[in-house]
C-alpha cells in the first residue's frame, strides 16, 4: 500500500462532525442499522461491537471518507431508481462487512450468516478496496410487471414477499449466458437495489431442488448438479451455501457429506487464528494453500502441527486447495434460493419475464 497514494475528494460534512468523519460514518451506519431492524435488545451489543471494530479498521486504513462518498452515491442511486435507473451493489467478500450492509452496499447480513470480516479486511493489514456500483436503465415490459404484481399481491397465499422498492424489471441482467442463465442472473439487481424479504426456510423451494428443477436458477443451472441435488438435496440455507461453494470448484468427491471440513477459506483462517496466527498471517496461510506456495506453507506448518497434528495439516492443505470464500458462497446461495423461490411460487410470471428479457436482448 505504501507505493499508492489514494486521493479521496473532501466531502462537506455537518459542522458537528467536520473534524471527525469516522463519528459521522458511525452515526449513518447506526441510523441505517436501526432502520433495518438490526439493533434489537437481544443482539444490539454484538452488532455495535462489530460496527465499531469495522469502522476502526476502515479509519486506520484511510477509507472513512471514501465510504461516506459511496454511501452518498447509493442514496442518490436509490432516488434515481424512481425515474428508471437501477444499480447493482457490490458483492463477494464485501458481504463480510456489516458496515457495507448497513450502507446498502451489500444486501447480506454478515452476522446472521457468520461471515468473517478478517477475510475481507484483516485488522493488522492495509488492503486496497474498490467498491463497484453497476448502473443501468430499467426495462419495464408488460410481462415483468406481471411478476412484480404477482409478488406484491400474493399475501393471501401465505407468501411473505415484500418489495420495498418496486423494481422487478431491474432484476434482469444483460450477461450473455443464454435464456435460462439470464433468468437466474436477473436476481442480482433486485437483491441489492431492492429490499426483498422472503423466508429462507420454504419447504416447497427446497423440494424443487430435490426434483432437479434447476432451469433458470442462478448458479445451480448445471447438469452435474441434477444428480447431486437428487441424492443430497439441501434442506436448509446453510446446506445451499456449502453446495454453492463445492459446485464452484466442482469438488463433489473431495467434500463428501461426512467430511466437508475446509470447504470455506474462513475455516482455515479461524483454525489458524486459534493457534496464534494474526489475522494477516491467517489470510496469508489460506492464500498460500490455494496457490500451493510450498515455501510459505513450510513457515506456518510448525505452529499448526503443534496445536493440532500432522494429519490435520495434511487434511487442511489438501481440502483447502478447493476452499471457497464463504462470503461469495452466501451471495450465490441467496441469489440461487431467491430465483428458485420465485420460480416455485410464481412459475408463469417468472417464465414470461425470462422469455421477455431474452427477446429484448436479441
Amino acid at each position: 500500500m505504501s507505493e499508492y497514494k489514494i486521493n479521496i475528494p473532501r466531502l462537506k460534512l455537518p459542522k458537528k462532525f467536520a473534524k471527525s468523519p469516522a463519528k459521522y460514518l458511525r452515526k449513518i451506519v447506526i441510523d441505517n442499522a436501526e432502520e433495518r431492524g438490526l439493533l434489537t435488545s437481544e443482539n444490539r451489543e454484538e452488532y455495535l461491537q462489530r460496527i465499531d471494530h469495522e469502522i476502526a479498521v476502515f479509519e486506520r486504513c484511510g477509507y472513512v471518507e471514501y465510504l461516506l462518498g459511496v454511501s452518498q452515491m447509493i442514496e442518490e442511486m436509490s432516488l434515481l431508481g424512481i425515474s428508471g435507473i437501477s444499480y447493482i451493489a457490490g458483492r463477494g467478500v464485501f458481504s463480510a462487512s456489516l458496515v457495507f450492509y448497513c450502507l446498502r452496499i451489500t444486501n447480506i447480513d454478515p452476522i446472521k450468516h457468520d461471515l468473517m470480516f478478517a477475510r475481507f479486511m484483516p485488522e493488522d493489514r492495509q488492503k486496497f478496496i474498490e467498491v463497484e456500483l453497476h448502473i443501468g436503465k430499467i426495462l419495464r415490459p408488460s410481462h415483468l410487471r406481471d411478476l412484480e404484481q404477482a409478488m406484491a399481491c400474493d399475501e393471501s397465499e401465505g407468501h411473505s414477499v415484500t418489495l420495498v422498492t418496486s423494481n422487478i424489471a431491474g432484476l434482469i441482467s444483460k450477461a450473455n449466458y443464454g435464456i435460462w442463465e439470464n433468468c437466474g442472473l436477473m436476481l442480482a439487481d433486485m437483491a441489492n437495489g431492492c429490499d426483498l424479504r422472503i423466508p429462507l426456510d420454504d419447504t416447497e423451494t427446497y423440494r424443487s431442488f430435490h426434483y432437479g428443477d434447476l432451469a433458470g436458477i442462478y448458479c445451480l443451472n448445471r447438469r452435474r448438479l441434477v444428480n447431486e441435488m437428487y441424492f443430497n438435496p439441501p434442506t436448509s440455507f446453510d446446506d445451499l451455501v456449502r453446495l454453492c461453494a463445492i459446485h464452484w470448484h466442482g469438488a463433489f468427491e473431495m467434500f463428501s457429506a461426512n467430511d466437508s471440513r475446509y470447504c470455506f477459506q474462513e475455516e482455515i483462517m479461524r483454525d489458524a487464528m486459534a493457534c496464534g496466527f494474526s489475522e494477516s498471517e491467517a489470510d496469508d496461510l489460506r492464500r498460500a494453500v490455494g496457490k500451493k506456495q510450498t515455501e510459505k506453507l513450510e513457515l506456518y506448518r510448525p505452529r499448526w502441527v503443534a496445536k493440532y497434528s500432522e494429519a490435520s495439516w495434511q487434511t487442511m492443505t489438501e481440502q483447502g486447495l478447493y476452499a471457497y470464500p464463504k462470503a461469495h458462497a452466501v451471495v450465490l446461495a441467496y441469489l440461487a434460493y431467491t430465483t428458485a423461490y420465485l420460480k416455485t411460487h410464481f412459475p408463469e410470471e417468472y417464465t414470461r419475464a425470462a422469455l421477455c428479457v431474452a427477446v429484448s436482448e436479441e
